[in-house]
């Protein structure tokens, strides 16, 4: 299908072509062009031919222009291509009624694996998505393995046929030196003990491209109904999964330089251990997956306390809100950080999951409804403060909580809900926020 431009730049040869919104691009040197990272690639050389339908004619022009300069236009955003699996621990399958409709959308596609880092399973490749991703070198991806064992897939993932080529696949693509970084969601009774030895063994033999494999536990909400029986991750499992982890480290580490295995910071946190040494991330490559986050942070507070002041000019205090599974970890070594400015009174409040159900305690997944359900008592108590800090990725990039009801979106909403006392997501900068709670006006 051709694409269509969204937008011409003035001065551009674009518009000099005589180009305008709504035209299409039907092929570039002769081949069809899919949507605008083929766009990109396409126009990367000098000389170019270029088949358009503007104004609802076909015209066909051949232009010169400097290596890599770009033709000056804005596409429209492509079709987002849907997941070929139907896991049974699909995240999307357990959520409530009544979220954003992007939430209910299973993404598939690895142009977005490419661009944005999302994890994807390769069922729903074919044979030329494989080798347009070499050709144009789309690396890396980012690919939700889960198990290498054929008949545990199958049943994991809900494949209509028996073999989705996950293993000729990923050496297809390895072999041709594209990075790639791997995901498993551990489901216990599915993927784990025996079948997690095989997926890392297997997974290690493609050491050379496969950079790293992250272990995740399974996701379960209060909103599995008809939907198959799973359980979490018990600590015990959790313990005994980062010895284990730590072990394989060790022994990558000797022969290839990098732990290879990664385990998210909810593992350490179910097991009650403390996380590794940043040395153990490797420069932190799987962040964005929960892999490493609590380190950082930790570090980067430690780094910061070193600047924040003795004491503020008056007694002010700070409500930080947090998952019930990272509450004590904000206790006890964050809450005594700032209690050593002289002023500063801080209360951290595990906030229980009232929208996916308290089996899910991640601060990731916190919402509006959650929120006002644990800090409304607060507010009428007079007990909140003067700042009240929500964890960092409670909002999307749109700054909107999960919910999706008017006046139930943003910490604006919640702010007018809990009386007016001021309601931020935290930025990462302890000292600006301390800085705010000194000279509220200022900030």
């Amino acid at each position: 299908m051709p694409v269509r431009i969204a937008s011409v730049d003035p001065g551009s040869l674009a518009e000099t072509l005589g180009w305008a919104p709504g035209d299409q691009i039907l092929a570039i040197n002769g081949e069809p062009v899919e949507d605008e990272l083929d766009f990109r690639f396409k126009t990367s050389d000098e000389r170019l031919t270029l088949r358009v339908r503007t104004g609802g004619q076909l015209a066909e022009e051949t232009v010169e222009k400097e290596p890599d300069a770009g033709l000056g236009v804005e596409l429209e955003e492509f079709r987002i291509k849907t997941c070929g699996d139907d896991c049974v621990f699909c995240f999307v399958d357990q959520n409530p009624v009544g979220l954003r409709d992007t939430l209910y959308f299973r993404d598939g596609d690895f142009r977005m694996s490419f661009l944005y880092g999302n994890y994807i399973t390769v069922t729903n490749l074919r044979d030329r998505d494989l080798e347009r991703i070499v050709e144009q070198r789309l690396s890396p991806l980012y690919v939700s393995v889960h198990c290498t064992d054929d008949d545990v897939r199958a049943e994991m993932m809900g494949h209509r046929t028996l073999r989705d080529r996950q293993g000729e696949k990923l050496r297809f693509l390895a072999d041709h030196g594209i990075e790639l970084h791997a995901q498993i969601v551990l489901v216990p009774g599915y993927n784990d003990g025996a079948q997690l030895v095989k997926t890392i063994l297997d997974l290690y033999d493609l050491e050379e491209q496969l950079y790293s494999v992250s272990i995740v536990p399974v996701g379960l909400t209060a909103h599995r109904r008809a939907l198959t029986t799973l359980r979490p991750v018990s600590p015990s499992e959790a313990r005994q999964l980062a010895r284990q982890v730590a072990r394989w480290q060790d022994y990558f580490r000797e022969r290839i330089g990098r732990g290879f295995v990664y385990l998210s910071d909810e593992v350490y946190l179910l097991a009650g251990l403390d996380f590794p040494d940043e040395e153990a991330y490797d420069g932190y490559p799987l962040m964005e997956n929960g892999v490493g986050m609590s380190r950082d942070f930790l570090d980067e507070l430690a780094f910061q306390a070193e600047d924040l002041p003795d004491a503020l000019p008056e007694s002010r205090r700070v409500t930080l809100v947090s998952g019930t599974l990272t509450a004590p970890l904000l206790r006890d070594r964050v809450e005594p950080v700032l209690r050593g400015v002289e002023g500063l009174d801080v209360e951290v409040v595990a906030c229980e999951n009232r929208l996916f159900g308290e089996v899910v305690t991640v601060s990731g997944l916190l919402n509006f409804k959650s929120f006002l359900a644990e800090l409304k008592p607060r507010a009428a108590a007079g007990t909140l403060g003067d700042l009240v800090v929500l964890p960092p990725d409670c909002v999307n990039f749109e700054g909107l909580f999960l919910d999706n009801r008017p006046g139930q979106m943003t910490p604006d909403d919640l702010s007018r809900a809990l009386g007016g006392v001021e309601v931020v997501v935290f930025d990462g900068d302890w000292g600006a926020l301390v800085d705010r709670l000194a000279d509220p006006v200022a900030a």
